[in-house]
């Protein structure tokens, strides 16, 4: 038996068993499954049972159905598959479900290198900006020595200012 669990919002930690061929969702009353939520249409998707096989179909909802985050408008689900109606997401899951092969990775093609791998000899180009100019730090260390002196000037002058106020 194929069961829709709530991961989210009002339904979460609810059960909702998947006995019937058809199961409505969506904020209508005449659902079997009613979500009084804003993001969901009223007859907002359709799960369809065909024997071990269960089929969501979105029923041309305004915020759409998705399945472990992609857009649908139909597909077939397997245990462990997220489900989201609007924004009120189910996990789907059951025992007896035929559970489709989702995996369709290419042969994957690996080239080894002989012999041992080594670190480069500097990491100096690896920056995306470039390698440090060496003239730079004797511009900063004009710049910052001007500041210090203009600050120990002016720093001077206002204790001579306050002592003679005074």
């Amino acid at each position: 038996m194929a069961v829709l669990i709530g991961m989210s919002g009002e339904t979460k930690g609810q059960a909702f068993e998947l006995e019937q061929n058809e199961v409505r969702i969506g904020r209508s009353q005449d659902n079997f499954i009613v979500l009084n939520h804003p993001t969901v249409s009223g007859h907002h998707c359709t799960i369809l049972r065909d024997g071990d096989k269960y089929i969501v179909s979105d029923q041309d909802s305004t915020n759409g159905t998705r399945l472990n985050s992609k857009d649908i408008k139909e597909a077939q689900l397997k245990p462990k598959d997220l489900i989201q109606v609007g924004s009120v997401e189910f996990m789907f899951d059951g025992e007896n479900v035929e559970a489709i092969e989702t995996h369709a990775y290419a042969e994957a093609q690996v080239e080894v290198a002989p012999g041992p791998a080594t670190a480069p000899d500097s990491f100096t180009n690896i920056s995306p900006f470039g390698a440090r100019r060496k003239e730079s730090k004797g511009m900063w260390f004009i710049l910052i020595t001007v500041i210090g002196v203009l600050a120990l000037v002016t720093a001077v002058i206002f204790f001579i200012k306050l002592i003679s106020s005074g």
